[in-house]
């Protein structure tokens, strides 16, 4: 409510807040109240208003509008001047009503399919009386009526639009619940639901309880080829392939003898071999050596060997790290521990910031299999980039990492998208228009701000607003000491000074031209008034 408080539509049409500053050029894409909606956050409902037209106008003397011309009228009427003043905002309005009036069309071709050729027309009549009957007067009346209904459900400068969607989105999250679901029908697979994943959006935090990748693929109805996807993705160790890592001992070197299970790797499509899980222990992806350990870094190619003519077995040497001071033996052995520990962690295949990897089956379009992956982590740019997954349409859960990877506008569409998702899962209904709103709020600086006491610092410069909100102390000894001050112009400010909000009837200002008072005699004893009209002023006694 805080950072939509203060948000109102403008005469221009734009929604600004009180520093003036545009949030969104057209409220909603579209400039309609939510309020005024019907069916499916649309202004008109056109089922009910053919019921209401046919039963008021029932027109029983006029002939039904042939099937064939009915199109044509209602382009003709679409071409008129009354209906083209909505564009381009109604162009979606005009798709609706063409649709409908197909939709029309095609139902009474169906009902009258049997009396196409031997039909009267008292006949045709009778069977689409009810349902798909249009005469030159309804046309009319139902068009006239629509664009009226239409007409009526835009916006009006001054709505505190901002404080209704604010109201919209909070008070049916407090139906929801703490409870975590499946995610997707697969049942091992567990995604943040409620109010605490609407706290991790609001709030643009960088690290989340469940961040889950769906990947979609370019060969989605091959259940090997996504396996052999998902192996390259999902994050892979070298404990997890070995069949035994085993220590030995002798009196020139030490070394950890490595045995690959082929038969494991090859069920899991992996494309691995002894040279490549050589070259993962020697040389870590960029940017991961600091955090591998000690052992590990030490390693030089001297120190890792593979056995000739074997693809399955290769030799680690242990390094000489040991302190000087104390026992070789006692050091080496040490040694060979701590990369006895170490060497089962290191990465052989995937994205190292991906705990695991998920096939997930659906019914395809053509009533055939398909499949996609859910990845569970971060990571959507290497997932992107992986060889078998489509770029284009592969999402992240996770607000932030969309906005590093993909830029400010697909964060803003995946705010909205998250919020309805999460709103649906609970059976709640929330019209788009606001959650647009609250995505334009978040991301109209040109990156993701939360709605916390950081977020709102950067959108607004209100000190009495900041004080109101959070830390009140804080931030009025800071503007003290930095000498700020506050215009009271956002609805915080005005409430706590008194002053009328510049909102709704307040939007607005009055400025009437006036002559300047004519000079009175200070000294007069007689009481007197100042009265302004027209272009002079007159003295009242």
């Amino acid at each position: 409510m805080k950072a939509l408080e203060d948000l109102s539509l403008r005469y221009d049409s734009s929604v600004r807040n009180s520093e003036n500053i545009v949030v969104q050029f057209t409220y909603g894409d579209d400039s309609l109240n939510p309020e005024m909606m019907e069916a499916n956050d649309r202004p008109v409902d056109f089922d009910r208003m053919y019921l209401n037209v046919s039963q008021t106008y029932p027109c029983r003397g006029e002939t039904t509008i042939e099937t064939s011309n009915l199109i044509e009228l209602v382009k003709e009427k679409l071409n008129e001047d009354r209906f083209q003043a909505l564009l381009p905002l109604g162009s979606m309005f005009h798709g609706e009503i063409l649709e409908y009036f197909q939709g029309v069309v095609a139902s009474r071709e169906k009902i009258l399919s049997d009396l196409q050729f031997s039909g009267e027309q008292s006949d045709r009549d009778q069977r689409c009386w009810n349902s798909c009957r249009f005469t030159e007067t309804q046309l009319e009346m139902f068009l006239s009526k629509s664009l009226s209904k239409y007409n009526r459900s835009f916006v009006e400068p001054g709505d505190a639009i901002g404080a209704t969607g604010a109201m919209s989105i909070g008070e049916p999250a407090t139906q929801m619940t703490l409870k975590t679901f499946h995610f997707a029908g697969v049942s091992s697979m567990n995604v943040t639901l409620g109010v605490p994943r609407v706290k991790e959006i609001i709030n643009a935090a960088k690290q989340i309880s469940t961040p889950i990748i769906t990947a979609r693929l370019v060969r989605d109805d091959n259940a090997v080829a996504a396996r052999i996807v998902k192996a390259g993705i999902e994050k892979t160790t070298l404990g997890e392939i070995a069949s035994s890592i085993k220590e030995v001992y002798s009196m020139d070197r030490s070394y950890l003898a490595v045995k690959l299970d082929l038969n494991a790797i090859s069920q899991l499509k992996l494309e691995i071999d002894n040279i490549s899980v050589r070259n993962n222990i020697l040389y870590p992806p960029p940017g991961k050596s600091r955090s591998r350990a000690p052992v590990l870094r030490a390693l030089s190619e001297n120190h890792v060997k593979i056995k000739k003519g074997s693809k399955s077995r290769l030799r680690v040497y242990v390094p000489n790290i040991g302190d000087k001071r104390n026992n070789k033996a006692t050091s080496i052995y040490f040694s060979m521990q701590e990369l006895k520990a170490s060497l089962p962690n290191v990465i052989v295949k995937g994205i190292d910031t991906v705990n695991r990897a998920v096939i997930n089956e659906e019914e395809g379009e053509n009533g055939g299999k398909s499949f996609h992956l859910l990845v569970e982590g971060y990571g959507l740019s290497e997932v992107m980039g992986s060889p078998g997954v489509d770029g284009s349409k592969t999402t992240t859960n996770h607000v932030i990492e969309v906005l590093t990877t993909l830029g400010v506008e697909a964060a803003r569409t995946q705010i909205t998208t998250e919020i309805f998702y999460i709103m649906n899962a609970y059976g709640i209904g929330i019209d788009s228009r606001h959650l647009l709103l609250l995505s334009d709020v978040m991301t109209f600086k040109g990156e993701v701000l939360g709605i916390t006491r950081f977020g709102v610092a950067k959108m607004r410069e209100s000190v009495l607003m900041l004080a109101s909100f959070e830390k009140p102390t804080d931030h009025l000894f800071d503007a003290a000491v930095r000498g700020k001050t506050d215009s009271i112009v956002g609805v915080s400010e005005c409430i706590i000074m008194g002053v009328p909000i510049p909102m709704g009837t307040g939007l607005f200002k009055l400025l009437k031209r006036a002559s300047a008072p004519m000079n009175v005699d200070e000294k007069s004893d007689v009481p007197q008034k100042l009265l302004l009209g027209g272009e002079k002023a007159f003295l009242h006694n």
